[in-house]
C-alpha cells in the first residue's frame, strides 16, 4: 500500500508536437527542487512560483518554435503540466489568498470538475518574453487538462506583481487540494 501511495504522488509526462517538445516530472511531496527551462523568462517565473507555492519538486524542459512567438510553448506547457497534475491529484479542494507588492490574488481549485474563471486585467502586451494575452490561455489550458475547476482573481499593483501573486496563490491552492484529496474517500 505504501508504494502505491508514493507512486500516486509522482507523475511525469512528455508531449511532442510539430511545434514543441515538453517534458515534465512532478513530485507532490517534494523538497522544493525546481528546474524550469521553457525559453520564456516570464513562463519560467510563473511555473517556479506555482511549484514553490505548492511545495512540489518540478522539472520542466520545454522547447518550442519561439521564433513565431510564445503561444505554442505556453499552451503546450500548460497542457502537459495540467495532464501531469491530473495524474498526481485526483480530488480535493483548496484556496489561497496571496499578496505581492501592491497586488493581492485569490485562487480556488476543485479537482474532478474542470472549469475556469479569471477575474483580472493585465495592462502590458508583453512581459519577460511572453505575450500577456497568453497568461489567461495558460491558466485555462492548465485547469481543463488538470481536470480541476479554477477561479482566480487579482487586483492592484502592476502586471508582474499580479502574475506573481496569482501564480503563488494557484500553487498554494493546489497544495491544499492535494492534501484534501488524500483524505477524500469516495462514497
Amino acid at each position: 500500500m505504501k508504494n502505491k501511495e508514493i507512486k500516486a504522488m509522482s507523475a511525469s509526462r512528455k508531449r511532442e508536437t510539430k511545434e514543441t517538445c515538453i517534458e515534465i516530472i512532478l513530485k507532490t511531496e517534494g523538497k522544493g527542487i525546481i528546474q524550469v527551462d521553457t525559453g520564456i523568462e516570464l513562463m519560467d517565473e510563473i511555473l517556479s512560483a506555482i511549484a514553490r507555492g505548492a511545495g512540489f519538486d518540478l522539472t520542466i524542459k520545454a522547447r518550442g518554435d519561439l521564433e513565431t512567438g510564445d503561444h505554442h510553448t505556453t499552451e503546450d506547457t500548460a497542457i502537459t503540466l495540467g495532464s501531469t497534475l491530473a495524474q498526481a491529484v485526483k480530488s480535493g479542494i483548496g484556496s489561497s489568498m496571496v499578496p505581492s507588492g501592491q497586488s493581492v490574488a485569490t485562487a480556488a481549485v476543485r479537482f474532478g470538475e474542470p472549469g475556469y474563471q479569471g477575474d483580472f486585467a493585465l495592462q502590458c502586451q508583453d512581459l519577460g518574453g511572453m505575450s500577456l494575452e497568453n497568461f489567461s490561455h495558460f491558466l485555462r489550458a492548465l485547469a481543463y487538462n488538470g481536470k480541476f475547476n479554477l477561479a482566480i482573481s487579482a487586483e492592484g499593483g502592476d502586471d508582474r506583481s499580479r502574475i506573481e501573486a496569482m501564480s503563488t496563490a494557484l500553487g498554494r491552492a493546489i497544495k491544499k487540494a492535494a492534501r484534501d484529496g488524500k483524505a477524500y474517500v469516495p462514497s
